[in-house]
């Protein structure tokens, strides 16, 4: 990455190792009373092994109950001080957050029962078989919806024999062999403090951030910090893979591997990619293939990140009758795009839209931490917030062309059509 100085820290973030291991990262924000509490685990789906939809199932029963609280009894609690228990897992990681107020009456009491959640969730038998029907239905819903049929394609087909090619959600089979035994397994030996990223945003002081700290750490056990899936996945081969579905529209997802946040061409290829498919109104993509064509109605590209080598994906849908010309139509942009590089209005254009856009990810607490996570947990400069803008002015159009010919293969790209 490259690194340019700022002249002001734009958002003040504190970092420090608690004395159990967790690395924490804090910003002390008092224009509203409120605090951001939110726990990163590596813990997601790329450590589920064989047991498909494991670390889903459980970091979907974190707020289900504990030994003092039914699942009913953690909502009204939360909802009396007016506070909110969040989670969600993905491929790398396993999160809990609180949101509350920061008035001692409200913060005190909420974060209790984060403590409580924290230290006795107990996975009732009960709870736990509910969650799985819950997840199966979500998984049938994904088999009548042409994009998720899509989706997991493209990365079953991408990331064969990886820990990423299995949906996060797990499959039905896998699901339904899941218990209570595995769930209390998963949590004891990933949601520890050693394996922890926390972030505090709000309105409290540095001491009293340091005091919490403590206490998330004093109610998580000890274990040992997992360590990332290192290195790319090896390239697969290109090619269409045509998954027949009862729809209007064909939903088409291609794309490749792509990179991850310590990639030296990760300024460019954000520049890069606003000018062909991130920026929708005024990309490439968009402006060409519903502007001129009117084959669809949006159309994206974008780069994931993630501990791997994550995907770079454009999708669209469109008529089935239109489908292989919308797809032809994007296979030649997006090649003519990678060996003619963009016009230097592009290039300035997407630039201007990046800074128009950088105020709105610092705008509230909530934006300021899913910056901090990012930051915290793919281990980022810690002044990634400051330099950023700067970072992005000092690419050159050159080094966008440059690294668009090193980074994308129209030629090496899965093409995935789910329609008829």
């Amino acid at each position: 990455m490259k690194k340019q100085l700022a002249a002001k820290s734009i958002v003040p973030i504190q970092y420090w190792q608690s004395k159990k291991g967790a690395h924490v990262y804090f910003v002390k924000r008092s224009e509203i009373p409120a605090v951001d509490i939110d726990i990163y685990f590596r813990a997601g789906s790329a450590l589920d092994g064989k047991k498909y939809g494991l670390s889903y199932l459980t970091n979907a029963m974190l707020n289900q109950g504990t030994h003092a609280y039914d699942a009913d009894a953690v909502a009204d609690k939360f909802a009396d001080v007016g506070a909110h228990f969040n989670k969600h897992s993905g491929r790398d990681y396993g999160h809990v957050g609180l949101k509350c107020l920061s008035g001692k009456k409200y913060f005190n009491s909420a974060f209790k029962l984060f403590l409580e959640i924290l230290h006795s969730v107990n996975f009732p038998e009960p709870a736990l078989q509910r969650k799985q029907k819950q997840i199966l239905s979500v998984l049938q819903m994904h088999e009548q919806t042409p994009s998720s049929v899509a989706a997991h394609t493209f990365y079953s087909t991408l990331y064969d024999g990886h820990p990423y090619a299995h949906p996060i959600e797990g499959t039905k089979k896998t699901v339904m062999a899941l218990t209570r035994e595995d769930a209390e397994h998963f949590y004891k030996k990933y949601y520890v403090i050693n394996n922890a990223t926390i972030i505090i945003v709000g309105d409290i002081t540095r001491q009293e951030a340091e005091k919490r700290v403590d206490e998330i750490a004093e109610h998580l056990t000890q274990g040992q910090e997992v360590v990332p899936i290192a290195g790319a996945v090896s390239p697969k081969p290109c090619g269409e893979f045509h998954v027949p579905f009862p729809s209007e529209q064909s939903n088409v997802w291609m794309g490749q591997l792509g990179m991850n946040y310590h990639d030296p061409d990760y300024y460019a290829m954000r520049v890069a990619n606003e000018i062909l498919g991130g920026f929708s109104l005024t990309s490439r993509l968009f402006t060409q293939v519903r502007g001129k064509q009117g084959l669809v109605y949006s159309i994206t590209s974008a780069f994931h990140f993630s501990d791997a080598t994550g995907p770079f994906i454009i999708h669209f849908a469109t008529q089935n009758a239109t489908a292989k010309k919308a797809l032809k139509l994007v296979q030649t942009i997006v090649d003519d795009y990678v060996n003619k590089g963009p016009s230097k209005n592009e290039f300035l254009r997407a630039k201007k839209n990046i800074f128009n856009d950088f105020p709105l990810a610092i705008a509230s607490n909530h934006d300021i931490a899913n910056l901090l996570s990012q930051i915290g947990f793919y281990k980022l400069p810690i002044d990634y917030i400051d330099t950023f803008q700067a970072n992005i002015a000092a690419v050159s159009l050159e080094e966008v062309k440059a690294a668009l010919k090193k980074r994308i293969r129209v030629d090496d790209m899965i093409k995935v059509i789910v329609g008829n």
